[in-house]
């Protein structure tokens, strides 16, 4: 298997892959079985993954629950599928460089907050939880590219691998909060970050290998609990210890469940009170 750039035309099925340690351990089950053949990746972090997925030009991507929920028309989703977290997930971080007490007079006097532009879905939960959890008053929201919030004198959002560095190797002078242990508390349900999205073009031309596909990640799902640790000490993953990744999985869950499913549908309807999507979608599965 091997990266392909976006620009090319090929037959095969074009598959998103997040370059962040908390979907490897499922695409790793998938490099041993023979559909590694009839498939192609193409890595990288989430935002871009649902530019091409919006695009056509990648089929088939565990991808933004917000990139669903905006172009629904464009999709279908694989049943029981997706990434998500019922309580702390240790990799969406809002960080702040004072108290939590002293944001709202910050962002009263002008502060701004940066934004990670890695990521749709995540950036949105920011805003949720801002307006109906915390309520305060709304601030100057900054994109910035990954990695760059990290030393500002602004509070910021990270998402993914560098997020989880900082997690593990706090800082005492950074307060952190941890996104998805919010939504618990604020709605009692999982996040639900990534969906398995698939266009529908692809849908209609490669049903056969889609449900292949969605057959094999539902095996390997099945058996990443017994294979954690042996994966977590061959995934490369440089700083990071291998039971600090392991312990990182366990917080990660890839199935789509009905309390899932309640997430996001929460999810969609604040979104909606904030009319950054037109309406909760219906979701429609493969």
């Amino acid at each position: 298997m091997r990266n392909q750039n976006l620009s090319t035309t090929r037959e095969k099925l074009l598959v998103g892959r997040i370059s962040y340690l908390n979907i490897w351990p499922l695409f790793e089950m998938l490099n041993h079985n023979p559909i590694s053949s009839r498939v192609d990746f193409i890595s990288g972090h989430p935002s871009f993954l649902n530019s091409g997925l919006a695009r056509g030009l990648i089929h088939i991507s565990p991808s933004s629950s917000f990139e669903y929920l905006i172009r629904s028309e464009q999709y279908r989703l694989l049943p029981g599928l997706g990434i998500s977290a019922r309580n702390e997930v240790q990799s969406v971080l809002f960080c702040l460089p004072f108290s939590f007490d002293h944001l709202e007079s910050y962002v009263a006097g002008g502060g701004a907050v940066r934004i990670t532009t890695a990521s749709a879905a995540s950036t949105a939960l920011l805003k949720v939880l801002w307006t109906f959890y915390w309520k305060l008053p709304q601030p100057r929201w900054i994109p910035v590219a990954p990695g760059q919030g990290r030393g500002s004198i602004e509070p910021f959002l990270e998402i993914g691998d560098q997020a989880l560095n900082i997690y593990l190797n706090q800082d005492p002078d950074l307060r952190i909060i941890d996104l998805a242990g919010e939504w618990q508390k604020f709605t009692g349900l999982p996040f639900v970050f990534a969906l398995w999205i698939v266009h529908s073009r692809a849908w209609k031309k490669l049903k056969k290998e889609i449900i292949d596909l969605c057959g094999l990640l539902h095996m390997a799902r099945e058996s990443l609990p017994g294979k954690m640790s042996e994966l977590a000490a061959t995934c490369p993953a440089p700083g990071f210890q291998s039971r600090e990744i392991e312990a990182y999985w366990e917080k990660i869950e890839f199935a789509l469940d009905p309390e899932h499913l309640a997430g996001l549908t929460v999810y969609g309807n604040y979104l909606t009170r904030l009319e950054m999507i037109p309406g909760m979608p219906v979701l429609d599965f493969i």
